[in-house]
């Protein structure tokens, strides 16, 4: 009889495959491919290669040194002229640029900045006070009007004190107002801040306008730690009538936020009898669920595009949901850090996202994207080794890695036995102009599963250690 090999191989690639399906529920999951990751702390994974995620550069002003004494919680994803664009805080509205950022505007009684649009050449910016909301009005030039919403046009009136998600199209503004939705239609001057009205226990968390439609975000019932229900309408676009078009629901989970991409409405929504946080997409009057992620639930505020996918803000930390490229899957992975550990506004008006962040205290911060990150790990999959009586062994791992520049290192061991231990010796990949390194001399013995862990905290900032593909081979041997 032919003797049996008893060799065996298991190769880590493909690492845009992002977290493990059941990843955040179990950190020692064995439910995935050689690319999923069962934890991971600002890794980029978006094109194959696993690497160091972006760091943070603060814009020049951008901290309570300069002008950000307080968290900006909402900036315009889009340009008003070339390298400006605006941002709104507890109390003012900021000029920022791809560098820099200025104190625009002091705004009288705003207590909470909720969201920004520009139209028609006017720069309409949303509000709540103490006790009541408002609009104020910005001509792009010299001249604001704090108190515009409640003062000045057809139909002026303050708002509610809640949540002011808006939208725009051609000349028409459709917002939450709490329970209502509301419209401003240019051409007219004329407000309805109580066009649509959901309910006493509702609350409108988004907007979005998409293919003749405006797709409202309903939320009903008591918030906090209770359940509530989600509800997405459909509202004609022109925004005269009172009579909504169809809706979308998910049942009792409450919904944080949409985003289209490509024509692709996403949506992000909560099931409080389980940890994860889910995103997934609109067809047709159902939700179709893509991948789930711990953490608080991202609002209509801390989302933005970032290399076709969403890039959003959960518990202090930016996640990467989506594809770079169609060939690839559909994929979720914890990007980067947020800065501080309240995090306000994202948004990349210039192709770099910038993130606000509060330590809670007197720190402030608005940064964005710059070179790497070194506090950045990631651990695979728990692969099993064992058969009946027989156990593994691993022989040698060979990681593939781009050339190396100057300073880049990340530190490789094994974690065995559903992580009981460890290797007793951190292998280090590293050296400048190298690209294939091999390692021995583990000192595990006998295991019955293995994962692999990788950290760059010893790394460098200006060159990433990107890491290609990680082979370990091994063998069986009967079990002592």
């Amino acid at each position: 009889m032919a003797e049996k090999d008893n060799n065996w191989s298991i190769t880590l690639s493909g690492f845009s495959a992002g977290y493990a399906p059941l990843a955040f529920d179990d950190s020692l999951t064995e439910i995935g491919g050689g690319g999923h990751a069962s934890t991971m702390q600002n890794a980029d994974v978006l094109t194959g290669k696993l690497t160091q995620g972006p760091g943070l550069a603060n814009l020049t002003n951008g901290t309570q040194a300069g002008v950000v004494d307080e968290l900006l919680q909402f900036i315009m994803d889009k340009a008003v002229s070339s390298d400006v664009t605006y941002g709104i805080g507890t109390s003012k509205l900021f000029q920022i640029s791809s560098t820099a950022v200025s104190l625009a505007h002091s705004i009288t009684s705003c207590t909470e900045g909720e969201s920004i649009q520009v139209l028609k050449g006017n720069l309409y910016y949303f509000y709540n006070t103490a006790s009541a909301g408002d609009i104020g009005k910005f001509d792009l030039s010299a001249t604001y009007d704090d108190n515009w919403g409640s003062t000045v046009p057809t139909g002026a009136v303050a708002l509610q004190n809640a949540p002011h998600p808006s939208d725009k199209k051609e000349d028409i503004i459709v917002f939450g107002n709490g329970r209502y939705a509301g419209t401003y239609i240019a051409d007219t001057n004329t407000l309805s801040p109580t066009k649509l009205d959901f309910g006493n226990d509702a609350v409108v968390d988004d907007v979005l306008y998409n293919s003749g439609y405006w797709y409202l975000v309903v939320n009903s019932g008591i918030t906090g730690t209770n359940r509530t229900e989600g509800q997405i309408y459909l509202y004609d676009g022109a925004a005269l009538t009172t009579t909504l078009s169809d809706e979308t629901g998910v049942g009792v989970q409450r919904i944080g936020f949409l985003y289209r991409i490509n024509g692709v409405i996403y949506v992000a929504y909560q099931d409080l009898t389980s940890t994860g946080f889910i995103i997934g997409y609109i067809q047709g009057k159902a939700i179709v669920p893509l991948v789930r992620y711990t953490g608080t639930l991202p609002n209509f505020q801390q989302k933005t595009l970032y290399k076709n996918t969403i890039l959003f803000l959960s518990s202090g930390l930016a996640y990467s949901a989506g594809a770079f490229v169609p060939e690839l899957s559909y994929q979720l992975s914890q990007h980067a850090d947020g800065g501080y550990a309240t995090v306000g506004a994202v948004a990349a008006p210039f192709g770099t996202p910038m993130i606000a962040s509060t330590d809670g205290g007197s720190n402030f911060r608005l940064a964005k994207f710059s070179g790497y990150e070194t506090s950045a790990s990631w651990k695979s999959i728990v692969f099993p080794v064992s058969q009946g009586k027989f156990k593994g062994y691993i022989d040698e791992v060979i990681v593939l890695t781009e050339t190396l520049g100057a300073g880049a290192s990340c530190s490789l061991t094994i974690e065995v036995d559903q992580a009981s231990s460890t290797s007793n010796n951190a292998k280090t990949i590293t050296t400048t102009g190298k690209r294939r390194h091999y390692f021995t001399a583990l000192g595990l013995g006998q295991i019955e599963d293995f994962k692999v862990a990788l950290d760059w905290s010893g790394g460098s900032a200006t060159n990433d250690c990107a890491i290609r593909k990680i082979i370990v081979n091994g063998h069986y041997t009967e079990a002592t």
